[in-house]
């Protein structure tokens, strides 16, 4: 049974898309035939179906497989379109030439697309579907947790590693800050993306010892520092400046930096107090996630939600990643519970 629900976890992507994509060319093809009944035009009918083809692929896919955000969906939508049209072109043209040897159209409609299928799937996970919800897993950087112990109950399986740390400023009763333990971090997952949550007023204190392993950091606009002068010192090391906003915190932090393209990354916090660990999801954070939704700039920059992240929550959140560090590390089955959350709590069903 593990073997049967890791290999579903790993080609879950490719299962659902192929199943998809049958689908879909069933429904174009009952389309096709429906028309030529009428006596439509067979290049009309033809595209016609094909676009009600791609229409059903894409919304199978992005409802129940990858979850591509609202916001993202139009643009996905034009990949996917782009790509697919093309595929359908190289298809077209060998297809006339087996029609021609008198191969029945809807077998070789199926035998093509099933040629061309895995180039279209290489392509749509890199353009179409590269912002499906990613799930990260959180880590203390106190030198309390076994990174190693980590590694060996998650292995490669989360999307990116998300590293905490939190110091006297936010909590008073915290561990001492191991921020050099970001470099051990990297040297476990050499190929994943690693993001920072720095909980301090004095974010720049830490940053010396993160930059060089990193890829993105969030930072508190609540600081002694000034905020700008922090984003700049992050950017001008070729590693992206996120901002981190609580639920009391007002929206309009963001915009200036959004607009000039600063920051394209937004971790909203849906605990009451950051830095302070084992708090429930505070579901007033999801009117504020409506409204980061709906930003003029939405398209400019992702969201990340954290804090009381689990299988039941999750699917309420219309963001592009999620952390999460007790729902899975505290876990009898750490990969599986990823596979929930990576499925929007939708793996339960299966």
């Amino acid at each position: 049974m593990k073997r049967i629900k890791f290999l579903y976890y790993r080609y879950r992507f490719l299962f659902f898309y192929i199943l998809f994509g049958f689908i879909s060319l069933c429904v174009e093809l009952v389309v096709l035939k429906f028309l030529t009944y009428f006596h439509i035009s067979f290049f009309i009918s033809v595209i016609f179906s094909l676009i009600i083809g791609i229409l059903v692929a894409f919304f199978l896919n992005v409802r129940y497989n990858f979850h591509i955000t609202k916001s993202k969906r139009r643009r996905a939508l034009l990949y996917f379109s782009i790509i697919s049209g093309i595929a359908f072109s190289f298809q077209l043209l060998l297809r006339k030439r087996f029609e021609d040897y008198g191969i029945n159209m809807d077998f070789s409609r199926f035998f093509f697309a099933a040629v061309f299928f895995l180039f279209s799937y290489i392509l749509h996970r890199k353009y179409s579907f590269k912002e499906y919800k990613k799930v990260g897993v959180a880590i203390y950087a106190d030198g309390v947790e076994d990174i190693k112990l980590i590694f060996n109950k998650i292995s490669n399986i989360s999307d990116f590693i998300h590293l905490d740390i939190v110091d006297k400023t936010y909590n008073p009763n915290c561990k001492d800050v191991k921020a050099y333990r970001a470099e051990a971090v990297r040297a476990y997952w050499q190929n994943k993306k690693i993001e920072v949550h720095i909980m301090s007023r004095n974010p720049s204190v830490w940053l010396d010892d993160l930059l060089p392993y990193v890829d993105i950091i969030y930072i508190h606009p609540t600081m002694d520092e000034i905020l700008s002068e922090v984003i700049d010192k992050i950017n001008l090391k070729n590693v992206k400046a996120g901002i981190a906003l609580t639920v009391n915190e007002p929206l309009e932090i963001i915009d200036s930096y959004i607009e000039t393209n600063k920051v394209n990354h937004i971790l909203l916090l849906a605990i009451p107090k950051p830095g302070f660990s084992g708090q429930k999801f505070d579901f007033s954070a999801l009117q504020l996630l409506e409204m980061l939704n709906a930003h003029k700039n939405r398209s400019k920059f992702e969201i990340c939600v954290d804090g009381g992240v689990n299988a039941l929550t999750v699917k309420y959140l219309n963001v592009e990643s999620v952390v999460s560090g007790s729902y899975i590390l505290g876990a009898q089955n750490p990969i599986e519970n990823i596979m929930h959350l990576q499925t929007s709590g939708e793996y339960a069903k299966y």
